[in-house]
């Protein structure tokens, strides 16, 4: 692949928080950034290079994002994608995003990799939270409710009582 375009790749890369790779058409490593190589083991990471990348990343996608982005020429993104890295047992979500980039060489497709770990984690505390805050809302509302009721009845009762207390009254002293 020309140097020019993997340059470019690198020059712009440079100010990326996420893990990028840069893949060619035929889904092999050409270059990538140390936050990439950071989610691999150090052999695994040794290896990276020249190799396809599902080898070492699994996204659980119906269609290949890189062979997409290539296929349609525009660039192609997915949100909270699980993704398993190879040595490690449990997927974790990203956020996904590959785009072609053509150069005098070839032409690649720049694959991002978010990682929404964290971010998932609050967001499922939070849904949890809610759920639970929801329930107990709904149950006090059922508690007002029949309290409300008790207060209702206990109230017509007192009424009740009183009126007949009242005649009674009359009665005696009539």
């Amino acid at each position: 692949m020309a140097d020019e375009l993997l340059d470019r790749i690198r020059a712009v890369g440079a100010v990326f928080i996420d893990p990028w790779v840069a893949v060619d058409a035929g889904g092999v490593v050409v270059d990538f950034n140390p936050h990439f190589r950071a989610l691999h083991s150090r052999q695994n990471a040794r290896k990276l290079q020249g190799s396809p990348l599902g080898r070492y990343v699994h996204l659980d996608l119906p269609q290949d994002p890189v062979a997409q982005c290539l296929e349609e020429g525009k660039p192609v993104r997915y949100d909270e994608i699980p993704v398993r890295i190879e040595g490690e047992d449990e997927p974790r979500p990203f956020i996904i995003s590959a785009a072609p980039l053509d150069g005098a060489g070839g032409r690649l497709a720049l694959l991002l990799l978010r990682d929404v770990s964290d971010a998932a984690a609050v967001q499922r505390k939070y849904k949890t939270m809610l759920d639970r805050e929801t329930k107990e809302k709904e149950r006090l509302q059922d508690e007002i409710g029949r309290k409300t009721k008790e207060l209702v009845d206990t109230n017509i009762e007192l009424n009740r009582t009183q009126k007949e207390l009242m005649r009674f009254k009359k009665g005696l002293f009539g």
